[in-house]
């Protein structure tokens, strides 16, 4: 079977800026090549069996060759693999995308494109620049800023009568060429100009000027690559369109380890923040068979002990009825939502396992079922539990560098704590101590507490709450 190749346009940076398409594509990819400049939080989207190559290029100093890049994307895709080509920006806009969809071509390959939004548009977007304008621009230019030799310039003449607005990019080492070529054929010296830094990004910036001043005001302001260079009256409309910089948490980094749904970091991201999520993953490790003898109580710890314990009962063929004896107990929402949905009501329920009392006498006939380390954390409250443990949790390692560039920490529930904490290493549980951690929770908190890692608690348990505590704590 020969495999399939996607060039995927990733967009400028902002994560929530690619496509659906791209998304399910990532998802479904056995092999990933991906770009130095491309943000490495889509790299998320991948499933842990995805083989990820960084073929990432810095200027003026290649880290794979191209002709490579194009014979391995090729190579994989004839062992059968669905590969990925996860370009910055998009695949056709200054990105070498129809030289590989050609070389690609060659090699009677199935390929698809999915476009990206062009940090030309989407950049200049959240530097409050408008591409257009009615009033002040009625045309684009898109122009590469890398002038190979004398032979290959630009029509420099033509481009300094051209109306409209021109945006350079790659073109930062020849910023000073680009502004004294144009104003030497007679480009207007007061020509407003932008320059705009890791545009869509938390690392975010921005400089204003004017054809003449705007070389000794980027090298003031220490502008380097990656940055967009944009000229023509519609810079003027930054003032009045800058929402993004504006955002209360705009330039914050903040991590949601154990991540199962979206809603604090839509939150987030709509305060200007920039989210580093790390999604929950589970798998199953117990091949003991459930021995329910002599059971009277079952006590579930989380949704997923639900599901677990029914798929085992219909793999033993055992039926729902042989339980009607057994109190079933949850604790938590969730996992008494998963039970309603069975048709089955526990007797009873409990918002937090530290509600249940774990030092009853009588717990010879109660079993636990739940995540293993957070049995394990039970029972060193009360040795004698007994318990099945059909699955663990995990998450992505967690490098030194990702922590080090966090601002905040959200940990959405005492159980995202443990879990977090359990796979730090000593020397990141001592860098915690320099980082605000916000958790909604008395339980949530006392998970760090104990380890004398201070912690913000919002003053009600809501997203609503948090983000507001967090606002404060930044201003």
């Amino acid at each position: 079977m020969r495999g399939q190749i996607t060039l995927i346009g990733a967009g400028p940076g902002e994560p929530e800026l690619l496509t659906v398409k791209a998304v399910r594509k990532l998802q479904e990819a056995d092999a990933v090549f991906y770009d130095r400049l491309i943000n490495q939080d889509l790299l998320n989207y991948c499933s842990n069996e995805c083989e990820m190559i960084d073929v990432g290029k810095k200027p003026k100093q290649h880290k794979v060759p191209q002709s490579e890049i194009e014979n391995l994307i090729i190579e994989k895709a004839k062992e059968g693999k669905r590969v990925v080509r996860l370009k910055s920006g998009d695949p056709y806009v200054f990105g070498r995308g129809g030289e590989e969809g050609r070389k690609i071509k060659e090699n009677d390959l199935e390929f698809e494109v999915i476009p990206g939004i062009t940090s030309a548009i989407g950049g200049l977007a959240y530097a409050g620049i408008p591409i257009t304008h009615r009033d002040f621009a009625s045309s684009f230019h898109v122009i590469t800023g890398h002038l190979k030799t004398e032979d290959n310039q630009l029509d420099w003449e033509n481009l300094a009568k051209t109306e409209g607005t021109l945006v350079f990019l790659m073109g930062m080492s020849e910023l000073e060429t680009i502004t004294s070529q144009l104003m030497k054929h007679k480009k207007s010296v007061e020509t407003p100009v932008a320059i705009v830094r890791w545009a869509t990004r938390k690392e975010q910036k921005t400089v204003t000027g004017t054809l003449e001043t705007i070389c000794d005001i980027a090298e003031k302001a220490k502008m380097t690559s990656p940055s967009l260079i944009v000229m023509g009256d519609v810079v003027t409309q930054r003032e009045h369109l800058n929402f993004y910089e504006n955002r209360p948490l705009f330039g914050k980094r903040v991590m949601i380890p154990y991540t199962e749904k979206k809603g604090m970091t839509h939150h987030l991201i709509d305060a200007g923040a920039s989210v580093l999520e790390l999604p929950k993953l589970t798998k199953k490790i117990t091949k003991k068979t459930l021995k329910l003898k002599n059971t009277q109580k079952i006590v579930f710890l989380d949704a997923e002990s639900v599901t677990h314990f029914i798929e085992e009962i219909k793999s033993n063929k055992q039926d729902i009825r042989h339980f009607q004896l057994v109190d079933f107990v949850t604790i938590g929402h969730h996992t008494e939502l998963a039970l309603n949905n069975l048709g089955i009501l526990p007797s009873e329920t409990y918002a937090t396992v530290s509600d249940y009392d774990l030092t009853q006498k009588e717990l010879n006939n109660v079993l636990f079922i739940g995540e293993k380390s957070y049995v394990d954390q039970l029972k060193e409250q009360n040795d004698r539990i007994h318990s099945w443990t059909p699955y663990e949790t995990y998450s992505k390692k967690i490098e030194n560098a990702a922590l080090e560039e966090v601002d905040y920490l959200y940990l959405p529930s005492s159980k995202a704590a443990y879990y977090f904490i359990k796979d730090l290493t000593d020397e990141q549980l001592e860098r915690l101590k320099t980082k605000k951690i916000m958790v909604m929770g008395e339980v949530t908190k006392k998970v760090f507490t104990t380890k004398n890692i201070p912690v913000i608690q919002s003053e009600k348990p809501s997203f609503e709450s948090v983000l507001t505590k967090m606002i404060e704590e930044d201003m």
